[in-house]
């Protein structure tokens, strides 16, 4: 079946359970260099009570950078989590920014902080991190992994200083979550059950893999990145401009978010609206997890690998990302 198909058939119950209207967010793009950088200490500024290693980040090159490519880190984790393929591709000739996403990061990786997440206070940090990159004069990419993928995904339909957009394991549904079931929780948050979830609930906070991640959340604080995908999926927030590029990054090895959903999601929403719809698929047999980015996690790529992917993906680099992509970016629109 066809991920139009899927995503024809999927769509009873989004008629069946219409959303509020979006509220839009106000964007303030900085016009220049000097406004660009207040603009990253403004953000800067929100980390003060944050750890060093977890706080956003910004990677300038040496000379002028090739393009601005965002980078939004996964859910539970943090800016860390990039920061060894930011470091090489600011070497590549790229400037990056690593931001850190609200309640991400903190210390306490036992935190409930999460709870307090809003779509209101998600749809305001991506605007927030676009209009930093608008001063800079470069092209702007943005590239998200999980949770992030949904934050990138936004900003490439609703900025149009967006061109390229690269869609890592989007969270659209978790695995083991009907959509029907995602969209009756999206609309009725307060049916959604308060409990913490744990990513391994055998070993539960013991879990192997980055000190900075948190190793689990409380259920509800996953529905405000859902909540933007639901708004994407069903039209309630369009792609408001062409767009250069939109690739999707599946990984075989992951079993945190249905593939099927994510892929249905990409043609739905950005099919109609990009010169070149791709898929990049990881070599199943490198036996990579969710998290395959993390150099700090189990069962991941090297850094040269990850970043490999994500210029392969973004349309500058060797399609194949040295054999770690197969078959290379096999979709292309006429």
């Amino acid at each position: 079946m066809t991920a139009e198909k899927q995503a024809s058939e999927q769509a009873w119950f989004r008629r069946l359970m219409p959303l509020r209207t979006v509220a839009p967010g106000r964007p303030r793009p900085t016009e220049n260099h000097v406004e660009a950088m207040a603009a990253f200490a403004a953000l800067s500024a929100l980390d003060e009570a944050i750890p060093e290693a977890t706080r956003s980040r910004l990677f300038e090159p040496d000379g002028d950078a090739r393009a601005t490519i965002v980078i939004w880190h996964g859910f539970t984790n943090a800016p860390s989590q990039f920061r060894a393929v930011a470091e090489a591709l600011q070497s590549s000739g790229y400037r990056v920014l690593v931001p850190r996403m609200p309640y991400h990061g903190e210390q306490d990786v036992l935190n409930r902080d999460l709870l307090k997440l809003t779509t209101g206070e998600l749809v305001d940090h991506l605007h927030a991190v676009i209009d930093i990159t608008a001063g800079f004069g470069a092209p702007v990419w943005v590239v998200g992994l999980s949770a992030g993928a949904t934050i990138a995904g936004w900003a490439a339909a609703t900025r149009e200083e967006v061109s390229r957009l690269v869609l890592a394991a989007p969270l659209v549904a978790p695995v083991g979550f009907p959509l029907p079931l995602v969209r009756l929780f999206v609309k009725f948050p307060r049916i959604v059950p308060r409990l913490y979830w744990w990513w391994d609930p055998r070993v539960k906070a013991k879990i192997v893999g980055s000190p900075h991640a948190y190793p689990g959340f409380p259920l509800p604080g996953i529905m405000s990145f859902l909540h933007l995908s639901e708004w994407l999926y069903d039209g309630s927030v369009v792609v408001g401009h062409d767009l250069e590029r939109v690739v999707l990054v599946t990984n075989p090895g992951d079993f945190a978010i249905r593939k099927d959903a994510a892929k249905a999601f990409a043609s739905a929403v950005f099919e109609r609206h990009s010169a070149y719809l791709g898929e990049a698929l990881i070599d199943a047999g490198l036996k990579w997890m969710h998290d395959f980015v993390d150099p700090l996690s189990p069962s991941t790529g090297t850094t040269r690998q990850v970043a490999d992917i994500l210029l392969a993906s973004l349309g500058t680099g060797e399609p194949t990302a040295g054999g770690v992509l197969v078959p290379p970016l096999v979709t292309e629109q006429p």
